[in-house]
């Protein structure tokens, strides 16, 4: 079974070494890696370089993140396509694992998004602490998807999908500037019944960097998210729309209490932080499993 790892490549001359490496020391040996060079402006370019006979290499004007995927998805030859940052780092096993799983679940897995929990890196590489994703693998999607529509899971830097379902349900849309991983997830999940499956093991290291989480970028990440839920949910009918609306405010009623507390206190420390604040606090919500 062929896996390719495609790694959206832009200003990452720190941490790109360390991530083509772990793609190339998989235990997993049928594996092709796609570098996709989105406009870097610092040494990312030389680095490429370094590995051009044993990655394909692809440059382009910068784009976005989901610009440079489907200039990779469009070349890729695997069968199975496998998403890593380039600041982020696969462990060995990791696509072995991955693989292992899609092929117990047969034709299902072509409809499926797989993802893992991950440790989380600093700057350093460093382990900070782990991150294990809520387990819904024995909901029906319908309890699913409006989990998914109160708060994104899944990371997409763990995930693996068939190329099937991009030829199928269309690739990573380009135009909503970030969060491509959210509005694929939600319209693969709510407009075309595939479903989100948890692989229990830590398969990466998800890297912080200490600029990602300024107050300003949280609060468009979450201005983002309703826009791109609005957007999803608009291309339902009438009913099922009325549906998920429905059983999505039945959700968050009956969310635990502390739940609902934390919500609330990120909600008021947004307000009154100065945009370019970073904070502990918001690090530690944006990270924290049942958001």
């Amino acid at each position: 079974m062929k896996i390719s790892i495609i790694i959206p490549v832009y200003n990452t001359e720190k941490y790109l070494k360390e991530c083509i490496e772990s793609c190339l020391n998989q235990t997993h040996d049928d594996i092709e890696v796609i570098a996709v060079d989105d406009g870097s402006t610092d040494n990312s370019v030389n680095i490429l370089n370094d590995y051009a006979q044993k990655i394909k290499i692809i440059r382009k004007k910068n784009g976005g993140t989901a610009s440079a995927l489907n200039v990779g998805i469009k070349v890729m030859n695997g069968e199975w396509f496998k998403w890593l940052s380039s600041d982020d780092v696969l462990y060995n096993n990791a696509v072995e694992i991955l693989v292992r799983q899609a092929e117990l679940m047969g034709e299902l897995g072509m409809s499926t998004i797989f993802y893992s929990n991950y440790d989380i890196i600093d700057k350093n590489g460093s382990i900070v602490r782990e991150f294990i994703e809520p387990d819904y693998n024995n909901l029906n999607n319908l309890q699913r998807n409006v989990i998914l529509l109160d708060h994104y899971f899944g990371n997409g830097t763990t995930s693996l999908i068939h190329k099937s379902l991009f030829d199928r349900f269309g690739v990573f849309d380009e135009s909503i500037g970030y969060k491509e991983d959210y509005e694929f997830w939600l319209r693969c999940c709510l407009i075309y019944g595939c479903r989100l499956f948890l692989i229990p093991d830590k398969l990466a290291k998800y890297r912080i960097h200490p600029t990602q989480l300024t107050r300003k970028k949280v609060q468009d990440n979450l201005e983002r998210v309703e826009i791109i839920k609005n957007m999803v949910l608009a291309k339902l009918s009438e009913d099922e729309r009325k549906q998920y609306l429905d059983e999505l405010r039945k959700y968050q009623k009956n969310k635990p209490l502390n739940v609902q507390i934390r919500r609330k206190m990120r909600n008021i420390m947004l307000k009154i932080l100065p945009k370019n604040a970073s904070s502990k606090i918001i690090e530690t919500y944006m990270h924290h499993k049942n958001s």
